[in-house]
Parts: C-alpha cells; sequence; structure tokens
C-alpha cells in the first residue's frame, strides 16, 4: 500500500499536482470538452508535464484494482486519462480540434461508464 502525504494525488506526483483542478474530471465527455475549450498552449503544458509521469504513474496505479482505487488513486487515473484526450491533439492536430474528423457536438454517449469503477465481466455470448 502506498502511504498518503501528498495534498491530493500520491506522493511523487507533486509535479502534476497544479493540473489537478483542471484536468480531474468526470467522465470522458467532460475531459473532451476540456481539451476544446482549452489552447493548444495549455494543452502542451499538460502535456509536457504529464507524459514523463506516465510510467511511474502506470506503476502506482497497477498495485490496485479498479473500484478499489483511494482517492488520490482516483485522481491519478483520472489525469491519465486526461493524457491520453489530449495526446492526440499535441502529437498529430497541434490544436485542440480535430479537424477532418467526426464532429464532436454529434456526439452522444448512450452509456457511461464510470471511470474508476469496478468493471463486470461481460458475457461473450
Amino acid at each position: 500500500m502506498h502511504s498518503q502525504t501528498s495534498k491530493s494525488l500520491p506522493p511523487g506526483f507533486e509535479s502534476i499536482e497544479p493540473f489537478v483542478a483542471t484536468w480531474v474530471l468526470p467522465d470522458a465527455a467532460a475531459r473532451m470538452a476540456q481539451r476544446q475549450a482549452s489552447r493548444i498552449e495549455e494543452l502542451r503544458a499538460f502535456y509536457n508535464a504529464m507524459l514523463p509521469m506516465g510510467e511511474a504513474a502506470l506503476a502506482w496505479l497497477r498495485d490496485y484494482e479498479l473500484g478499489a482505487l483511494p482517492p488520490e488513486g482516483e485522481r491519478l487515473l483520472k489525469l491519465m486519462l486526461a493524457l491520453a484526450e489530449v495526446a492526440p491533439a499535441v502529437e498529430w492536430y497541434d490544436d485542440p480540434r480535430v479537424f477532418d474528423g467526426f464532429p464532436v457536438e454529434r456526439i452522444t454517449y448512450l452509456r457511461q461508464i464510470h471511470d474508476t469503477a469496478a468493471q463486470g465481466l461481460e458475457s461473450a455470448q
């Protein structure tokens, strides 16, 4: 188990603490909206801070199962999910919006799966 000494993230992740307020969001729709509402410079700053922390974050998260993450782990996971949302904008498009893609305003989520909840096994039949 990990000790809780950081304000809102696990120890060792203090450098990305400034991004918690902006990027720890409730779901995929909120992450997409935040990406689109941000300037590319803001996305790059987040990306550049998060990318070097990715391996350590995944290693820390590996000690837990979804549904059993402590609050600081949930925040760390949500930052990693935000990194996944932001990375294509930074790496491929150099813009918060995806040009020549499916119009984001037409995306409708029929079912939201909680980011940090334990996932049940679906029957393959």
